[in-house]
């Protein structure tokens, strides 16, 4: 599939880069973004020398959400609701691009460049760790619509942030800045606008050169602790764990810690 909504790379080291290309309308979604998302998304999945992923936007913004202009124009109303039933048919009454996130087991960053309010919130909350430029701000705006946003909100926000601090952001539509964000602990970490990009790299690299199989199954097992009680988690863990046990890349990363050398680790 070609994109033109988005642009996909993925580099030598195994970084792969995905960054929405709107930026005359703050990267905002219409229905051909979301199919290009979904199909990246599916193909950074399948795409075994993919080490980290990285989630930003082109310009001055990450993601407005939704591009009302498309989506709610002015005959659209029937054929939105019309394509939002056929894509929950297609996925088991599931919303494609969450599930498609879900489904990535390597390490995920949302670079958070400038605006991420309604979907674009979701998209960064999707994300396994969040870091803001100064100028970034975050609004949870679907309130503001009379809707309800997808479960990156609702489900994710509150595990998050905490279940106070989140409702008060999905039941008001409030706006926060880059600094409030840190403060609530909904992304890792704040860094002047001209360093975002620099931050982001230096993380996918560290991401990209750790041990894939212990990375995934720390994904999946934070994930089933989301659904389980902590003794069905141990269990689960313990399953992962006896696995890991067996990798080469458990005795390289023994082998380099007594050599004194860093680790080469390779996946297997």
């Amino acid at each position: 599939m070609s994109y033109d909504d988005i642009e996909l790379t993925v580099d030598e080291r195994g970084v792969a880069r995905l960054v929405l290309q709107r930026p005359a309308v703050r990267n905002a979604l219409r229905w051909q973004t979301y199919d290009e998302l979904v199909d990246a998304l599916h193909t950074v999945a399948g795409d075994h020398a993919v080490r980290a992923l990285l989630v930003t936007g082109a310009g001055k913004g990450f993601c407005a959400g939704d591009d009302f202009s498309d989506i709610f124009g002015s005959d659209s109303t029937e054929e939105w609701q019309r394509r939002r039933r056929i894509d929950r048919l297609r996925n088991d009454g599931l919303n494609a691009v969450v599930e498609s996130f879900m489904a990535i087991e390597v390490p995920t960053v949302a670079a958070v460049n400038g605006a991420a309010v309604g979907m674009g919130l979701d998209l960064a909350l999707l994300c396994d760790i969040r870091i803001a430029a100064q100028g970034a701000t975050f609004g949870s705006f679907f309130v503001r619509r009379g809707i309800v946003g997808t479960v990156g909100g609702t489900y994710l926000l509150p595990r998050i942030i905490g279940l106070s601090a989140a409702m008060e952001l999905l039941l008001t539509g409030d706006l926060v800045d880059a600094g409030r964000a840190a403060d609530l602990n909904l992304v890792s970490s704040v860094v002047p606008d001209g360093d975002l990009m620099a931050r982001a790299d230096d993380l996918l690299l560290r991401l990209a050169s750790g041990p894939p199989l212990a990375q995934r199954a720390i994904k999946r097992i934070v994930r089933k602790g989301l659904e389980v009680d902590w003794r069905t988690l141990d269990e689960y863990s313990d399953a992962l764990t006896d696995v890991l046990w067996e990798t080469e890349d458990h005795r390289e990363g023994v082998r380099s810690h007594l050599e004194g050398r860093p680790p080469r680790f390779r996946g297997v």
